[in-house]
């Protein structure tokens, strides 16, 4: 398999639909039995590889009489397959968006007094609590952050779709941050009120890793990046005596 092959399989097309593609696009046009005799494929094989071609926008058949003659597209055309996945791929988000909080609210009310700990591993792991916790109900956290927190060490651009994923979805928050990020970095108004931080008490400095988000009934914890793992509470006692401690925290510590 060539360099060309390779690609036009890579964004979708079939072995066999690349094969009579790329026959085709020398000639202004080719009969089935031209494509047969070109390709080495079964007659049947080529006939529905055409029909799939004709569906991608990239063959148009012209008829003269009972025959037909076919012709490739423009190699541009190809941009109409990536363009057909975005747009389905905008609409199954758009419908997860929708399904999951029907799925965490049926599996709330099948579990009233529910108490679960679960732990992931690995940054994957990581990422799928994170995004869990973008789908809370409440629509807000409350941030317990360390200065070196996994979401800064891991990767920039993770980082800045993080900040771009709970505008998405309208999270508000409020944020306990060590004092010593008030020298490492300066923030805009904008991402102050989304933000809403505030410094703890510089006794707290340097003395824990993890990074917790509380949110619905839950307790998501974060490890550093070298240990690589989260864990996902779920339970209302535990999560109204970690609020009343974050409330208690929140009351000593300073504006940012």
């Amino acid at each position: 398999m060539n360099e060309t092959e390779k690609l036009l399989e890579d964004i979708g097309l079939t072995g066999t639909e690349t094969k009579i593609y790329l026959s085709g696009l020398s000639n202004d046009s080719l009969t089935v039995h031209q494509i047969v005799r070109k390709t080495k494929i079964k007659r049947p094989t080529v006939y529905h590889a055409l029909s799939t071609l004709l569906e991608k926008g990239l063959v148009v058949e012209k008829k003269t009489g009972s025959k037909s003659r076919f012709t490739m597209s423009s190699p541009e055309s190809i941009r109409g397959i990536l363009e057909i996945k975005k747009e389905n791929l905008e609409e199954q988000s758009k419908k997860l968006d929708k399904l999951i909080p029907l799925l965490l609210q049926q599996k709330k009310s099948e579990n009233k007094d529910h108490f679960d700990v679960v732990q992931y591993e690995g940054i994957e792991g990581m990422r799928m609590v994170m995004d869990m916790a973008f789908y809370c109900k409440c629509k807000h956290w409350d941030v317990i952050a360390p200065y070196k927190n996994f979401l800064r060490e891991y990767d920039k651009d993770y980082a800045l779709r993080y900040l771009n994923a709970r505008k998405y979805h309208g999270i508000t928050s409020r944020s306990l941050w060590e004092d010593g990020m008030r020298e490492s970095r300066g923030l805009t108004k904008e991402e102050k009120n989304e933000r809403n931080p505030r410094l703890m008490p510089w006794v707290m400095q340097g003395k824990f890793k993890s990074m917790m988000i509380l949110f619905d009934d839950k307790i998501a914890v974060f490890s550093s990046y070298q240990e690589l793992s989260a864990i996902l509470i779920t339970s209302k006692e535990l999560h109204s005596m970690f609020q009343a401690m974050f409330d208690g925290l929140w009351e000593v510590s300073e504006q940012y």
